[in-house]
């Protein structure tokens, strides 16, 4: 895929966003071991959200996320992405239905060292079900036993149709570690011998049979989704296909939850991390392209659909709750509608049962401050719109699963039925 600027925008290390257009939610899902988490500070760190170079310890906006569903924004060529980082232990079950409601779609973490549980698999189909994008990334390719196309083989028999990698890898010098990529698309080389961002040349000549067999069966799969339906036919017949047309059917396919790229990367060498953070960018969609929950009032009286409007009715959803040493009790919040700002008088709504055992619960709650989150660190941010997630601090009621939305016009967002599973 085309390669943008490596760093727009890095170095705010919570990026702010007035424009739904511009988030990209996105929840991370795999098993324990998988490398979720260095993938994390990776991205951080290759879009200079960190200073840290991934595999360098550590930072503690990422060392804590193995245990509970966290939240990290970070920017790359423009785009803030919220990154969802669930728990890969099945006895977080909450916390990661929390995360896949939180987001508009899916980065599912395989690693090339390891197999991958049934927990997994379960998730990919309850993402099927919600029609939510997804996209795999094969990690730890430096380990000793890594396989990228084993990985690949298992993610296709496991996962279904239509999931095929974007790119393949490229040995080094010594015949055994990951130097680099080829990407099938454009049939280019992407070299990250000296580093982040990748070096782009030409393939050499005993890449070019590898290359073809991979892109003509990528290539037959994105056209088969295509809108012009005689693309596949003209492609089959010799034409060659513009690379800015295929970029457009493949982000057009991703989107619509059709076909699922597999993207090789390393978060321990950097490779294929920015092909990833392209992906994340240009092919999962925004706020305004998912459909949002059902809404009603808190009596249970139908109202219109929502729309994903910084100007429409407030309507949020409290994802988390976690007691802050300094804060007090702070809340992780998905914006659907509308426009949170701080010292504004929300209501706060939950289906119950409340304390006393009642079917509802709701009160009015006084907001204090809004953060963007990067583990212990918070900024303070003047506003969050619709599409956007956030840290806020006063609602001292707020249960996870509670509606946030205005006092005048109090509302409840419908539960969704993957929501009430075991």
């Amino acid at each position: 895929m085309a390669q943008h600027s490596q760093n727009e925008g890095g170095a705010d290390p919570a990026p702010v966003t007035g424009e739904p257009s511009e988030i990209r939610n996105v929840v991370l899902v795999g098993h324990s071991g998988a490398g979720k988490t260095a993938l994390v500070e990776a991205l951080l760190a290759a879009t200079g959200t960190v200073d840290r170079p991934a595999g360098a310890g550590g930072t503690e906006a990422v060392r804590q996320r193995s245990a509970e569903l966290t939240c990290t924004p970070l920017r790359y060529d423009g785009i803030k992405v919220n990154l969802l980082d669930t728990p890969g232990s099945a006895e977080f079950a909450d916390e990661l239905r929390a995360g896949l409601r939180a987001a508009d779609a899916a980065l599912f973490v395989v690693s090339a060292a390891g197999g991958m549980d049934a927990a997994t698999v379960d998730l990919w189909e309850e993402c099927a079900a919600l029609d939510m994008p997804r996209v795999v990334a094969v990690s730890r390719l430096d380990h000793p036993k890594a396989d990228f196309d084993e990985a690949v083989a298992l993610s296709q028999r496991l996962f279904g149709d239509n999931v095929l990698p974007l790119h393949l890898t490229m040995l080094g010098d010594d015949g055994v570690s990951v130097a680099g990529l080829l990407e099938l698309i454009t049939r280019r080389v992407l070299d990250y011998t000296g580093g982040l961002p990748a070096a782009v040349r030409e393939p050499e000549p005993e890449h070019l049979p590898a290359i073809g067999e991979a892109r003509d069966e990528l290539i037959e799969t994105i056209l088969a989704e295509s809108e012009d339906e005689t693309l596949l036919d003209r492609y089959i017949d010799g034409e060659e296909i513009a690379a800015d047309v295929l970029i457009d059917d493949l982000e057009t396919a991703v989107t619509g939850g059709h076909f699922y790229p597999v993207v090789p990367v390393c978060a321990e060498t950097g490779v294929g991390v920015d092909a990833l953070l392209e992906v994340l960018t240009g092919s999962f969609p925004s706020p305004l392209e998912r459909d949002l929950p059902v809404i009603t009032g808190v009596d249970g009286s139908p109202r219109p659909p929502l729309l994903c409007d910084p100007d429409g009715p407030l309507v949020a959803e409290v994802v988390k709750t976690t007691v802050d040493p300094q804060l007090g009790k702070i809340s992780l919040v998905r914006v659907f509608s509308g426009t949170l700002r701080p010292d504004q008088t929300v209501y706060v709504s939950g289906p119950g049962p409340d304390e006393d055992g009642q079917p509802g619960h709701g009160t009015e709650a006084h907001l204090d401050r809004l953060h963007l989150p990067l583990g212990e660190t918070r900024r303070a941010v003047p506003a969050c719109v619709a599409g956007d997630i956030c840290v806020v601090t006063g609602v001292d009621s707020a249960r996870a699963g509670d509606t946030i939305s205005a006092p005048g016009d109090p509302l409840l967002i419908e539960a969704r039925e993957a929501d009430n599973q075991p």
